[in-house]
């Protein structure tokens, strides 16, 4: 049993058809290419991802032994904001329009880690698209909140910051090539706890296992571990 949807952003960005599997039942592992190919034949798709518990271990090797690959291990984090202080900084505020162009070479090549590059598969130039676009629609209102870190007024990162229910969420993150291991991330990340502050008691991001310096840096400032899972992709021969 597969219950999938299909992603039209994902397929209108990256230029395939573009499916995810919301949840999956194996009962007969070997008729699982049998059902792959009757998903093909009735809705022409190029891939197939799901993303799952990393507990799921048996149902992952079925997948994998019936032709899906590997490609990441999500990790979701979360910090309760409560007895947390947080200083202003002057290098830090609101998007305003003339960042756009900077915020968009920022996101160019800045999610590396993430699966959709993991995945040789994918078209990388059609990946950058994706994560331009991706900030592009949080500036345009998807997020909440858009913080940029500048020099000068000269963006060098941003973060998207997002109120989900009674939840905070760190969507999206990045900091120019030029200006990374300065220590601007963390401070992205504490300015956007700082304006989560007075609206939501527990703030949560996901990032990659494979993200070391990300991982560090969200431990160090009080993130705890709350979930890690696998990214496994489907692709379907033309």
């Amino acid at each position: 049993f597969f219950n999938i949807e299909k992603s039209d952003w994902d397929t209108k960005i990256l230029g395939i058809n573009f499916y995810r599997i919301n949840d999956i039942t194996l009962k007969n592992p070997d008729k699982l290419n049998e059902s792959l190919n009757s998903f093909k034949s009735r809705f022409d798709i190029d891939c197939l991802t799901y993303k799952t518990d990393l507990n799921n271990l048996d149902l992952m090797k079925d997948l994998m032994r019936g032709g899906f690959i590997l490609a990441g291990f999500p990790i979701r984090l979360s910090v309760d904001l409560e007895n947390m202080l947080f200083k202003d900084d002057e290098n830090i505020r609101l998007f305003k329009e003339s960042d756009l162009s900077h915020l968009l070479q920022i996101a160019k090549n800045a999610f590396l880690h993430t699966y959709r590059y993991n995945d040789k598969n994918f078209d990388r130039n059609k990946v950058d698209e994706l994560y331009m676009d991706w900030i592009r629609n949080s500036c345009g209102g998807r997020a909440d909140a858009v913080l940029i870190y500048h020099e000068n007024d000269v963006p060098k990162g941003f973060i998207a910051c997002n109120i989900k229910g009674n939840k905070g969420l760190i969507d999206l993150i990045a900091v120019s090539e030029d200006a990374r291991g300065k220590g601007i991330g963390k401070k992205l990340v504490l300015s956007s706890l700082r304006w989560f502050k007075d609206k939501v008691n527990h703030v949560e991001v996901n990032t990659e296992a494979i993200n070391y310096p990300s991982l560090k840096m969200y431990q160090n400032n009080g993130f705890k571990v709350e979930w890690v899972g696998a990214n496994l992709d489907y692709w379907f021969k033309k």
